[in-house]
């Protein structure tokens, strides 16, 4: 008996997943819509005209394009009247009727037994109709970064970005030894926030809207104490994608998650933290006299330290204070994009600061001696956005070092 009602449970799930893309049953169309037609997203946005503008709007979403000619005619505004007639009847308001456009579209809107929704409907060689149900997407609570450092498992989620409800880890971890890059501040080059990063990719649940995970992992992210630096949702673009920050003390990580549609997404972490560990760092200085820091950002072509450095500039300090009878040089560099003499000076006045913030945390001022190289000390090519960040960088130097 009860493997029978297990049965019939999984085949009413069967029949209910199969059903689902259906338009809403308080959508009336005059012409048949094959469900098997129907594209589905749980959450999605569409942009929707208005008489003088246009209004976005988010939740369920259902997009099908259906024959009409067969039923209504060739006459596509002939046709639109039909739609627009079959629609009022279903109890949908009218917001916008054929604008002097080719091929003519009309917008409804639907405020009825606690359902508000938008539609539109377009009667090109074939009729394509649009609905969005207005709604949230799904809540995602996220612990806080522990420390950096953490260890993760190829086959587990990052303990602090669990996967989205409904997705799964669709292949073991990938390493990828190039930098990440971050543009934080808009219509500027990006910086180079760490020498490598981690991804996990995700297979999605059914019927997931490219810009679903985005959204809920923003609101996630911000209630766990990230930043959000970048983010895309823009429907012009339809490329969505978000790049956050925690930084705590020394715990600085980076993550970008970046939606693949109805393929899922994947994630990609940089543990700048991790790379900045003071045993790391003086085991480099040993070995190579020198060891590249990134993430102390400045803002545009000034001296003044972006917030986003403190996690950078912590973990400095952490090497000062963990080994008390080391002596370093700070080095300023620049990539070649402007004149040598100014990248000498801004270089200066850069690493000066980092010298004064580190003083200022109660470092011995002779521990620390500071020098602008400007562009003369290239490490990479400067001839494309990933080299020049690379060449933006402080070094520290271990003062009597000669390798």
């Amino acid at each position: 008996m009860n493997r029978l009602l297990a049965l019939l449970a999984a085949c009413c799930a069967a029949v209910a997943l199969a059903a689902a893309p259906s338009l809403p049953p308080y959508v009336s169309v005059p012409v048949p819509v094959p469900p098997e037609e129907v594209n589905h997203s749980t959450y999605e946005q569409h942009e929707f005209t208005l008489r003088d503008k246009t209004e976005i709007h988010r939740g369920k979403y259902w997009n099908v394009y259906v024959d009409y000619t067969q039923k209504l005619g060739e006459d596509n505004r002939k046709a639109l009247v039909a739609f627009i007639d079959s629609m009022r009847k279903a109890g949908w308001d009218v917001v916008m009727q054929d604008i002097p456009s080719n091929p003519p579209i009309a917008t409804f809107h639907y405020t009825k037994n606690g359902k508000d929704a938008w539609a539109a409907i377009q009667t090109g060689e074939q009729a394509k109709i649009t609905v969005v149900e207005s709604g949230v997407p799904q809540k995602l609570d996220l612990a806080p970064p522990a420390k950096s450092g953490e260890k993760t498992a190829a086959n587990a989620d990052f303990a602090y970005l669990k996967h989205y409800p409904g997705s799964k880890l669709a292949d073991s971890t990938v390493n990828d030894d190039r930098p990440m890059l971050v543009q934080v501040e808009d219509d500027k080059e990006p910086v180079q926030v760490a020498s490598g990063s981690v991804r996990k990719t995700y297979d999605g649940p059914a019927w997931l809207g490219s810009i679903e995970p985005i959204v809920t992992y923003v609101d996630a992210l911000k209630r766990a104490g990230w930043k959000i630096v970048e983010e895309n949702t823009a429907v012009t673009t339809g490329d969505p994608y978000l790049t956050a920050h925690y930084a705590k003390d020394a715990t600085d990580i980076w993550a970008h998650i970046h939606s693949r549609g109805n393929d899922g997404y994947y994630v990609d972490v940089a543990d700048a933290g991790a790379e900045r560990g003071a045993a790391r760092v003086k085991a480099e200085l040993d070995r190579a006299c020198k060891v590249q820091v990134y993430g102390i950002n400045f803002d545009f072509d000034k001296a003044t330290l972006r917030p986003d450095s403190e996690a950078a500039l912590n973990a400095i300090l952490q090497v000062f204070n963990a080994y008390p009878d080391l002596a370093l040089e700070l080095a300023g560099h620049t990539d070649k994009v402007g004149k040598p003499d100014y990248n000498a000076k801004l270089s200066e006045a850069r690493v000066n600061t980092v010298r004064g913030w580190l003083v200022g945390k109660g470092v011995k001022a002779e521990r620390i001696s500071a020098k602008g190289y400007g562009d003369t000390q290239p490490i990479a090519t400067n001839e494309s956005p990933e080299g020049r960040a690379k060449n933006r960088r402080v070094e520290l130097r271990k003062r009597g070092c000669a390798k």
